[in-house]
């Protein structure tokens, strides 16, 4: 008994034909016909029976084809878990707010470096969709802001701390200050990242402490357009040091007191039996954790 052969007595069976079933298997008739007979022989049973040119199933063809449906399913579900699993192995899916996948490109540079043959795939969203996403398993690995978790089938580390800097082009009148209060920078206005929703907020909980209120002026869903109204002057906003630091033209500035942001990985428990998860998992551990 071989798997194609079930699958031509099953399409058989939903035709009542021959002919039409190895139409619609774009086989030929004897192959199928040929199929049919071999399990009829190996069992020693008739499967089916001739009437009004029609094929129908004799009791034991009935029983047979219960059987058969189950097993095909069964085959299938195998054959998807396979295909899954052989995904899981050569691709991990990454979800990453914009402004942290600007903060963490080094490290994944770096692992695309060391291992060539892990494809990375990057799905943007802010820190609470991408939670979502890894309990609904589309997504492998989430960087988002340090919220913690509470859910019981994650396992989470800090990767780093980074301070949040306000930053302005070099001509701008704050350009020369060291630190700056957020009374100071409310006076001018400021450019955001659409979606950057725990980034957006922590900023927001700064000014509601020092008893102002934000200029937003500009919004955007890209943090190039971001970076380039701020060189420009039309705008200045907040990065992250590392970030603000690799655009010669900025010049960044620390709030005071200093604003930090903690950035951690999550991953679900079951998923460092994958090779890769894990592979990516000790590299990220390795290179990439601050405390």
């Amino acid at each position: 008994m071989k798997l194609h052969q079930l699958h031509y007595f099953q399409e058989v069976c939903r035709q009542q034909s021959i002919t039409k079933a190895a139409e619609n298997l774009h086989i030929s008739q004897p192959a199928v016909s040929a199929a049919i007979r071999e399990l009829e022989e190996e069992f020693e049973l008739k499967l089916f029976k001739r009437t009004h040119k029609k094929l129908t199933l004799t009791t034991e063809g009935s029983y047979f084809l219960l059987e058969v449906e189950e097993l095909l399913d069964k085959a299938k579900q195998i054959s998807d878990d396979m295909t899954r699993l052989q995904k899981k192995n050569t691709c991990i899916h990454i979800g990453l707010p914009t402004m942290i996948e600007a903060l963490e490109v080094p490290l994944l540079a770096q692992f695309h470096k060391e291992y060539p043959e892990i494809r990375l795939e990057l799905h943007h969203g802010n820190s609470l969709s991408l939670r979502k996403a890894l309990q609904e398993e589309r997504i492998d690995i989430a960087l988002v802001s340090g919220l913690g978790s509470d859910q019981a089938n994650t396992e989470t580390c800090t990767m780093r701390q980074s301070e949040i800097v306000y930053c302005v082009n070099r001509e701008h009148p704050y350009a020369k200050e060291s630190t700056i209060s957020m009374a100071q920078v409310s006076q001018m206005a400021l450019v955001e990242i659409e979606g950057s929703q725990h980034f957006r907020e922590t900023i927001l909980a700064r000014f509601h402490e020092d008893h102002c209120a934000p200029k937003i002026l500009w919004s955007t869903s890209q943090l190039y357009t971001k970076i380039q109204l701020i060189k420009n002057g039309a705008a200045s906003g907040f990065l992250y040091r590392p970030v603000a630091e690799r655009e010669p033209d900025l010049v960044s500035i620390s709030l005071d007191p200093p604003l930090y942001y903690d950035i951690e990985m999550l991953w679900l428990k079951n998923s460092t039996s994958f090779e890769n998860i894990h592979t990516f998992l000790e590299f990220a551990r390795k290179h990439g954790v601050a405390r």
